[in-house]
């Protein structure tokens, strides 16, 4: 078990339990050995892959061999983290990570991808990924991961952030494990096409409906869209291609009698 060190509310240094002079020691030679190293890993990294998902996919390898190295246990990686964060960051990152909500960290957001292969990895960009992973219900089942590194081509970042929301509405009371694994990866492939769709015709409608008031409110039409998708496809007991997501798109936004 690791003794590890905190800020308290005044920004001083505390330690985690009531320690001993050794055990405090121990303590100081700790972080005393993060502050020197994390930095020398980050600029390391930053000279090979620059700000890429590849920096944090082996910065996040590095931090799984600092895990086993001092015994830091699952429940103590969010200190651990913490740690590095405030006394040893590789660098000034100003997104909130969360308070000790330990998903929403950078490092063990890199933790996490580096449990992943570096193939898979370099499918998505780093904010895509971390998107991901701040949706906890979205990668609760972990095939998803699986879909990644099959699915081609790239997703673009557009695509990817309606295919999380339209995720995240599917998955609601959801329970996957009742899918075999081709099963599910046509649904993420549909719900893909549904996102991309909604990108695709939205662009379009903006152009020719300049004035219409579900642009001021296009999140909320977003939303129904994809309720409408889910509707239609388990109405109809089937995936849903391109040319039902279209007709869907037009039934929902386009403006009677303005339908091509």
């Amino acid at each position: 078990m690791a003794i590890l060190v905190e800020l308290d509310e005044q920004g001083r240094k505390i330690y985690r339990g009531f320690l001993s002079s050794a055990e405090t020691q121990k303590a100081d030679l700790l972080l005393g050995f993060l502050q020197e190293e994390i930095p020398q890993i980050g600029e390391k990294l930053t000279e090979l892959y620059g700000d890429s998902v590849l920096y944090k996919y082996f910065m996040g390898k590095r931090l799984s061999e600092l895990l086993d190295e001092y015994e830091i246990s699952e429940k103590e990686r969010v200190y651990f983290w913490n740690e590095i964060k405030n006394f040893a960051a590789d660098k000034e990152r100003k997104r909130d990570d969360g308070g000790n909500a330990k998903t929403r960290k950078f490092y063990e957001q890199c933790f996490q991808l580096a449990q992943l292969d570096q193939e898979t990895v370099e499918k998505l960009s780093w904010r895509q990924w971390q998107d991901l992973f701040d949706r906890t219900t979205n990668r609760e089942d972990s095939r998803i991961f699986a879909w990644i590194g099959i699915h081609e081509p790239k997703i673009k970042e557009k695509d990817w952030r309606a295919f999380e929301k339209a995720l995240n509405l599917f998955l609601k009371n959801k329970d996957t494990s009742v899918f075999e694994d081709e099963e599910l990866f046509e649904i993420y492939e549909m719900i893909l096409l549904m996102g991309q769709t909604w990108c695709e015709k939205m662009q379009e409608f903006e152009k020719e409906f300049p004035k219409s008031a579900k642009i001021k409110t296009k999140s909320k039409w977003e939303t129904k869209y994809y309720e409408l998708c889910f509707k239609s496809r388990k109405a109809n007991k089937s995936n849903l291609n391109s040319e039902n997501c279209e007709i869907l798109f037009n039934t929902l936004m386009v403006p009677a009698g303005k339908m091509k």
